[in-house]
């Protein structure tokens, strides 16, 4: 573990240069695309730049659950970018996803306290993908909301980081008000959905009170590059707060409690 960490007073770890780099870069277009292209070059634009940011989604995550710099007014700056590539405010992950999902994620409906990201409905049939991805997407800030509630002190520092979030978009929109819905708002709206979309897969149809047998791990060596390990999701479950290139060295260990139709080969799965 010690190998990975900078003993320096930046990054927390050495593997987190690539990541930073990637969105920073990705980022980088956005802005280019907002300054410089045509709206019809724009919006033909915002299928890649989904594609780009689907990949900023996953590192996000991570970022959520250990913060990626040493100075918290990095990690702050950090998550402005982050946001505006992915659709979710600062600590947004924090509310919803590391203290409500990491908790109940477990419990499904029609549980008292349910998985946030619960992909059961109330009378505890499954739903499909679309559905549950529609219903996450439209539902989450009531989550947050409501979890906020339990949580004061994070919900505080979600609503004060809507300041500079929400200047920033503000700016923007009256600058261009065009071309910052093109190169900005609906890029990071469509890779939210399509980040509701990609997580239906990690627990749907698996009914456990076991965090051995309660996720989908995909092992596919190009999907855990290009999502830093998200693929080995019952580590990450295991132990939310590891950094994600801890992860393969824990999933090794308990790959063989992990049900081997739960260990998948392949990149990708439409189910």
């Amino acid at each position: 573990m010690r190998g990975n960490r900078i003993r320096g007073t930046v990054l927390r770890y050495r593997a987190d240069r690539i990541p930073v780099a990637y969105v920073l870069f990705a980022f980088g277009l956005h802005v280019a695309v907002y300054l410089w292209a045509t709206p019809l070059i724009a919006a033909l634009l915002i299928g890649p730049m989904v594609a780009l940011c689907s990949c900023v989604a996953a590192i996000n995550h991570h970022h959520q659950h250990l913060n990626t710099f040493y100075s918290p007014v990095l990690n702050r700056a950090y998550e402005l970018v982050l946001s505006l590539q992915t659709g979710i405010g600062p600590y947004g992950w924090v509310l919803h996803h590391n203290l409500g999902h990491h908790l109940h994620y477990l419990n499904q409906p029609p549980h008292a306290k349910p998985d946030e990201s619960h992909w059961t409905r109330k009378d505890g049939s499954t739903m499909g993908r679309f559905e549950y991805s529609l219903h996450l997407f439209l539902h989450h800030q009531v989550d947050i909301f409501h979890v906020g509630k339990r949580h004061p002190r994070v919900w505080r520092s979600y609503m004060l980081m809507k300041i500079p979030l929400y200047t920033l978009m503000a700016v923007g929109l009256i600058l261009d008000p065009v071309m910052f819905l093109l190169a900005f708002l609906a890029p990071a709206m469509l890779t939210l959905f399509h980040t509701c979309w990609a997580t239906y897969e990690h627990h749907a149809g698996h009914h456990s009170s076991d965090h051995n047998t309660a996720s989908v791990n995909r092992e596919n060596k190009i999907f855990n590059f290009m999502t830093c390990n998200l693929g080995l999701h019952t580590a990450h479950h295991s132990q939310p707060g590891l950094h994600w290139s801890l992860l393969p060295e824990l999933h090794a260990k308990i790959r063989g409690k992990i049900p081997k139709e739960q260990l998948l080969q392949t990149f990708w799965s439409m189910r």
